[in-house]
């Protein structure tokens, strides 16, 4: 079972494909929550989710929401995955055990998870819906203290839904 809302979150300590850089989930919660999505490269509903998570890093990464991905795929596959999507923030690579999407028992991808600064899940989401998107903005916003952002402004030929 997928972890659920309000479960402590399975700590995460991975590289990112473009440096190698270690990132850890308790270091990251410092400066406030974190959005992580878990994903497979060949998911058109996870394309589109990231596509969206850009949009939501890009409004709320100045008010303390730190973002990052999580890839089921090699780190050359992820890195031109970064590069056709244009994603600004840093993307995990779990390797070939897929010891986070194991951890954190999702059934499919893209798997979604927010959060809160005491390591607690606030929200979390499978697919691509728009208003599980928009319902995620709100949340963030919420965390965060701020007003909600409509992460979908100036963003074209985004679906309401994408089959994974």
């Amino acid at each position: 079972m997928t972890v659920a809302i309000g479960d402590a979150a399975p700590t995460i300590t991975l590289p990112d494909a473009a440096e190698g850089s270690e990132h850890d989930l308790a270091d990251a919660l410092k400066s406030g929550p974190a959005l992580i999505g878990i994903y497979k490269s060949s998911c058109e509903a996870s394309k589109t989710m990231f596509r969206m998570l850009e949009q939501i890093r890009q409004a709320y990464a100045e008010k303390g929401l730190t973002v990052w991905g999580v890839a089921q795929d090699s780190p050359n596959v992820t890195r031109s995955f970064i590069r056709r999507l244009e994603l600004n923030f840093p993307i995990l690579v779990e390797g070939d055990e897929y010891p986070v999407s194991r951890e954190y028992a999702i059934d499919a991808t893209p798997t979604v998870f927010l959060i809160d600064q005491s390591g607690n899940v606030a929200w979390q989401g499978m697919g691509f819906q728009k208003a599980a998107v928009e319902e995620l903005s709100g949340k963030i916003a919420e965390l965060l203290g701020t007003g909600e952002v409509d992460v979908f402004e100036g963003v074209e030929d985004i679906p309401g839904w994408v089959p994974g």
